[in-house]
């Protein structure tokens, strides 16, 4: 931002209010020094600029943000920054390649760096549109599939009696509760958006600004500040990318050839963003990226109804190729089956206290490990039964798994 008074003039105890401000020189000018700026043979073709055109984001300033009474005078060729004096001492004293910024700052708006820092600054600009018009249309699917589901209940009402209407109301209580939880999130992510787009905004206006006002020092000071700002915007536009889920919601009608004693559920769907960002820096190396995620959170859809059998200690669970639900219950030492609609069927014993069950791919069978009997069983998911027993040369077998191979 540049200052409100007269530079000059302040060296002089006055305080009038500046009007111009000189890029090459830094100062703030009244009307009087502006004219008299005008009028010196070495200040004649200076840049001025009106005080009140210059953006209040802009930072004019050429000082140190570490040693603000001094100004950048150095450039280190060895670690690509720029320091004032005291930085140069402290953090550069063995490197040998030092330059007066300037002769670094020479033709730096024609730089490729300058270039560089305009790119990047437009591709994160250009990222942030793109999700924040994906929020915008997962929102407007969220209330699609409000409608669309709302139908569907209205369809099972008319089959109905009164009996279902408390269901039915039950339903939308949920329905209205998963969709507020989740618009909730996403108006969040939004305000995010917001303020990363405002902020890169205020770095490109900044380094636009700089390349049609600024000298070459400026724009060489306002490129290696604005790189490890934009740096981190983009890295913070890559995290938003790896948390975002398109969320979407699905009306699951009860099947149930039993009682009905509902008319369904609301169930969710999360599912990672289709979104592809490459980093300004790897997309010039051509580096192939591709994202990473990791399940950060479970949703409880509904509890399975065991028929009066009492559960004591779940210690493993798997599902077969034909979606039968397997688990084992350690103290009731028993294995119990469902369905592919998650409805129990039966339950048989085990010899031995079951700790662990996996069921091996594109077979009928499954194999049982032992707490502390050091024996292997295996079971036939369609008969339900054990079938034959290993034993093991260790005291419990803990855990297991199963291949293709």
């Amino acid at each position: 931002m540049a200052a409100k008074h007269c530079k000059p003039c302040n060296a002089l105890g006055l305080t009038p209010k500046a009007f111009r401000w000189c890029t090459e020189c830094g100062e703030a000018l009244c009307s009087e020094c502006t004219e008299s700026h005008k009028d010196l043979n070495m200040s004649r073709h200076h840049h001025l600029v009106e005080i009140d055109k210059i953006p209040e984001t802009i930072n004019l300033s050429n000082n140190c943000s570490k040693h603000q009474h001094l100004p950048f005078d150095y450039f280190c060729v060895d670690h690509d920054v720029i320091c004032c004096k005291e930085c140069l001492l402290k953090n550069h004293p063995a490197c040998k390649n030092i330059t007066s910024i300037d002769l670094a700052s020479k033709n730096s708006k024609q730089s490729q760096s300058y270039m560089d820092s305009q790119e990047q600054s437009r591709s994160i600009l250009e990222a942030l549109e793109k999700l924040v018009n994906n929020r915008k249309v997962n929102c407007s699917r969220l209330d699609q599939e409000e409608t669309k589901i709302l139908k569907q209940i209205a369809t099972i009402k008319q089959n109905a009696n009164s009996r279902f209407e408390s269901l039915k109301d039950s339903l939308l209580k949920q329905l209205s509760e998963l969709k507020g939880k989740y618009e909730a999130g996403i108006k969040r992510q939004e305000k995010d958006l917001g303020d990363l787009v405002t902020s890169t905004k205020g770095v490109k206006e900044e380094l636009a600004f700089v390349r049609d006002n600024g000298s070459d020092q400026q724009a060489f000071v306002s490129i290696h500040l604005s790189k490890p700002v934009l740096d981190e915007m983009e890295c913070k536009v890559w995290q938003l990318i790896e948390s975002f889920e398109d969320v979407s919601l699905v009306f699951v009608e009860n099947i149930s050839k039993g009682k009905n004693t509902d008319l369904g559920s609301i169930e969710m769907k999360e599912t990672p963003l289709s979104f592809l960002f490459i980093p300004y820096k790897q997309r010039q190396a051509q580096v192939p990226v591709t994202g990473k995620r990791q399940i950060s959170s479970f949703t409880h859809l509904y509890d399975i109804d065991m028929k009066r059998e009492k559960l004591d200690g779940v210690t493993g669970i798997t599902i077969s190729d034909d979606n039968t639900l397997i688990f084992c219950d350690l103290n009731t030492r028993k294995i119990y089956f469902c369905d592919e609609y998650d409805i129990y069927q039966s339950s048989i014993k085990s010899s031995f206290e079951p700790w662990d069950v996996a069921a091996i791919p594109g077979t009928n069978m499954a194999v049982i490990s032992g707490r502390k009997n050091p024996y292997i069983q295996f079971l036939d998911i369609g008969r339900r039964m054990i079938t034959k027993k290993v034993k093991l040369e260790q005291s419990g077998s803990g855990g297991i798994a199963v291949t293709k191979r």
